[in-house]
């Protein structure tokens, strides 16, 4: 008895004529009776049926922290003959995902550059910025801008800022210095020099999300 397979089936793959028609015959009741192929021609395919993923808050987890709950599992059909069959029905990817804020405020915010008067090139914190560079790379949030903030905010606190004029989009910043000026809701933005520093910085009602609070 010779069966022939189709020797492409897109992105489909080949099944073998007799584990088909054992899953076949095991798990659907459309065909009473499994008989002998003869000579007849199989065309047997196999189908992915790909998963859905969907997003849960945990307030356990931080803002932007992801954890997945259950893992995601395509589903597979078969095709016989214009019969299409379930073998396995695809199981949906749960991903937890962290709370909002822990807190929102109102600030000012101004800029300021590593050679600005009186400024020794380091931010508190101790990192040496006289480089230009104004970012910090957080093992867990990435880049980040520098900012000095209140001491209330203990170093490694993380913003997010929102509706500044000089910044094109909601920048996430990582407190990691201190000014004589920069006293409760205000912040100061690190930029590469002095000169650098638009005009537009200087703003008031900027929004800020505290994302972080500390190490």
């Amino acid at each position: 008895m010779k069966i022939r397979l189709p020797k492409k089936l897109g992105i489909v793959t080949k099944v073998s004529v007799i584990a088909t028609f054992a899953i076949y015959a095991s798990l659907t009741s459309k065909i009473e009776k499994v008989s002998s192929l003869g000579d007849t021609q199989a065309d047997i395919t196999q189908n992915i049926v790909p998963f859905e993923t969907i997003e849960q808050l945990d307030e356990n987890l931080d803002f932007m922290e992801r954890k997945v709950v259950q893992t995601g599992i395509n589903g597979l059909t078969i095709e016989y003959n214009g019969v299409s069959i379930e073998i396995q029905k695809p199981q949906t990817q749960i991903i937890a995902v962290g709370k909002s804020f822990i807190d929102s405020f109102t600030a000012s915010i101004t800029g300021y550059g590593p050679d600005c008067y009186g400024c020794s090139g380091k931010v508190s914190s101790g990192q040496d910025v006289r480089n230009g560079n104004i970012y910090y790379e957080d093992s867990k949030y990435g880049k980040l801008r520098i900012i000095a903030a209140d001491n209330k905010y203990p170093f490694g606190s993380i913003f997010r800022i929102s509706n500044s004029n000089a910044l094109v989009e909601p920048t996430l910043a990582i407190v990691l210095d201190r000014g004589g000026a920069i006293k409760g809701n205000k912040i100061d933005l690190l930029y590469e020099s002095q000169s650098s520093i638009p005009n537009n910085v200087t703003q008031k009602d900027i929004t800020i999300d505290v994302v972080r609070l500390g190490w």
